[in-house]
């Protein structure tokens, strides 16, 4: 941006099921973090990783939930997240969450509150719906998004752990 031209605009909103095929092309970027990071396990990106099929029928899932984030009328990246409703048991009590299970900003738009805009809207559905804990894994080799997601507020509430044999 020069000092002549005017400043980006954010916006984000509700993703449909015609921003499917957007959604799946946003994917492509954090789904190669993941091939090249860890390649035994992820596939390099293509159409069926997160294929505009898939998208739609995520989207027809009541408690499933996709913001997408424009700037200037471009896509610069979403978040995906699905209300969890875990009623009481008998070893632990209720603990119902909308857990991210997405994140993704294209590498032109990072450190300009795109994320930050997409936690946002999160965070306003968990409080329409009445919860009150967002939750969201990560991979142990991800610094920046563990930065982030620190930055965010969250913490480490559990460890999972595998061994390769």
């Amino acid at each position: 941006m020069n000092r002549y031209s005017e400043p980006e605009m954010l916006k984000v909103r509700a993703a449909t099921v015609a921003d499917a095929d957007i959604i799946s092309s946003l994917n492509d970027e954090v789904q190669n973090v993941h091939a090249e990071a860890l390649p035994h396990l992820f596939k390099p990106a293509s159409r069926e990783t997160f294929s505009a099929k898939e998208v739609t029928e995520i989207l027809t899932q009541p408690d499933n939930h996709i913001f997408l984030a424009y700037f200037d009328e471009k896509p610069a990246g979403y978040i995906y997240c699905e209300i969890r409703r875990r009623g009481e048991s008998p070893a632990m009590y209720e603990r119902d969450q909308v857990y991210i299970l997405h994140v993704s900003v294209n590498r032109s738009h990072r450190r300009k509150g795109v994320a930050t805009a997409l936690f946002s809207e999160v965070m306003a559905l968990a409080k329409d719906v009445g919860i009150r804990r967002l939750g969201l894994d990560v991979w142990s080799f991800n610094a920046d998004a563990i930065s982030f997601f620190e930055r965010e507020g969250f913490e480490i509430a559990r460890h999972i752990m595998v061994k390769n044999l």
